[in-house]
């Protein structure tokens, strides 16, 4: 499950990349911390059930695609992740087997004649044809026998999430942001909270490299506090999402600023560039249209594909990009992108074949609610809202650990490998997150929420909580 320019002089405040980030005392061995903490608007979710489905055999994967009469298959409904078996034909050598059926039953390479191999009630399982085009995108268990890359091990009580510590053995500290990724490396970034009760001023946008998105070295401080303006002192700023600019290879950091008090006034999306991933970014300032507006938004999210670049907003806006990522042209609202929810935080979106998914939180700040989805064939629509992402027995209950597993929505990775893809949901699992009142103020000890999303066997993409799993990167396939 693989996937993801500041150049100009910063304020000293921020350590550079490479140095280290501040300890639980609050003290920086690289170019000194500020204090003060980066906001979020965004309560904290729960997430859902992550069986996988049963076995199904995944046909051949050097090419012997299988008998001419290979089966489809029946569904599995005794545990209730409706993923469907499918043989694709007697397996050959290399044969991989998968568990929730991600591949399909097709070849890698094969040129077999297997059957259609399609059976089951709503995972896609390609055929053994002449290419081999096992199905590629829907997430599930697999127990491929051997690793073709990394493997990240995610472990992580319901109660507490994950505590990722950086290879110093620190607690990784980068929360409402996302993922890029540069060759193979994935570099999570995310707002920096010191130590302590704070107002949670904009304090830096840290960042964290990792070959498995499991093993994290911290990259240092990417993007520090200002001397002044929108992401000056007593500022606050959300939800920083960096994305490669599709027309220019550069690296173009979102996020939103806003004052430091309501978190609603001043409101406007700023950027910052670098031609690297990992350097300190150059601040460019409030992100305008050639009319000279700017976009006033709340959370917000960035997103790149073929398609072009864009970033989405709280209330269900898209605003198109320009060619260099530094302007955008248009902007449209999708009001069904939130449902009955009356608006999202957190919003973030990826895409599976040709349909776009978009999740969403309610907003109930840093606490845990039920975090919602919409899917369309563009960015530009039409979004159908489809309900929660996680199983929500009663949504009127506020203390309920099935509010997206306790966690809230902030990005979602796409992990292509050999043998398929994984999508990984990330969310935030903020501290205190469940209180009806008060959280937000120890934002510094957030955890994580790493899970691998199911598409296609039911409209619940989290449907339970895996304490622990594996991701074999190169593979592209997850495993408990």
């Amino acid at each position: 499950m693989l996937l993801a320019t500041f150049v100009l002089s910063c304020s000293s405040k921020g350590a550079g990349p490479g140095s280290t980030l501040p300890d639980a005392g609050g003290s920086y061995f690289g170019s000194g911390g500020v204090t003060g903490n980066g906001g979020s608007n965004g309560g904290a979710s729960s997430g859902g059930d992550n069986l996988g489905g049963a076995p199904g055999a995944g046909g051949s994967a050097t090419g012997l695609g299988g008998s001419a009469t290979s089966s489809g298959g029946g569904t599995n409904e005794a545990d209730g992740s409706g993923a469907t078996f499918s043989t694709g034909g007697t397996p050959g050598s290399g044969g991989v087997v998968s568990a929730g059926g991600i591949f399909g039953s097709g070849g890698a390479g094969g040129a077999g004649s297997g059957g259609s191999g399609s059976g089951g009630k709503s995972t896609t399982f390609s055929s053994g044809g002449n290419t081999g085009s096992g199905g590629l995108t829907t997430a599930g268990g697999s127990t491929a026998a051997t690793s073709s890359g990394p493997v990240g091990v995610f472990t992580g009580s319901l109660a507490t999430g994950i505590v990722f510590t950086d290879t110093d053995g620190k607690p990784v500290n980068a929360h409402g942001g996302g993922i890029v990724t540069d060759g193979d490396t994935f570099y999570l970034h995310g707002l920096y909270f010191p130590p302590g009760p704070t107002p949670n001023d904009f304090n830096g946008v840290a960042m964290y490299s990792s070959k498995d998105l499991a093993t994290w070295k911290n990259e240092g401080i990417v993007l520090p506090q200002q001397p002044s303006g929108e992401l000056g002192p007593n500022r606050n700023c959300d939800r920083p999402h960096i994305i490669k600019c599709p027309g220019t290879g550069e690296f173009v950091l979102y996020a939103r600023a806003s004052d430091d008090v309501t978190f609603e006034q001043d409101r406007e999306v700023v950027y910052a560039t670098s031609p690297t991933v990992n350097a300190v970014y150059s601040y460019k300032g409030s992100l305008f249209n050639a009319s000279g507006q700017t976009a006033s938004h709340s959370d917000m999210s960035a997103y790149a594909d073929e398609t072009g670049a864009y970033f989405i907003t709280e209330s269900g806006w898209v605003y198109t990009l320009a060619s260099d990522c530094h302007s955008w042209l248009s902007g449209k609202q999708y009001p069904a992108v939130n449902g009955p929810s009356g608006g999202g935080e957190a919003p973030t979106v990826f895409k599976v074949d040709g349909t776009y998914y978009w999740i969403a939180s309610y907003k109930t700040g840093w606490r845990c609610n039920n975090n919602f989805y919409s899917t369309a064939p563009a960015m530009t629509g039409p979004w159908t809202y489809q309900g929660y992402i996680a199983p929500v027995t009663d949504p009127s209950n506020d203390t309920s650990d099935q509010r997206t597993w306790l966690s809230q929505t902030t990005w979602v990775q796409p992990g292509v490998g050999s043998k398929g893809t994984v999508y990984v949901y990330l969310g935030d699992h903020w501290d205190d997150c469940g209180a009806t009142s008060g959280a937000g103020s120890d934002n510094y000890l957030a955890t994580y929420v790493f899970q691998p999303l199911i598409l296609g066997a039911t409209k619940t993409l989290l449907p339970t909580y895996l304490a622990t799993w594996s991701l074999d990167v190169g593979a592209g396939t997850w495993s408990q």
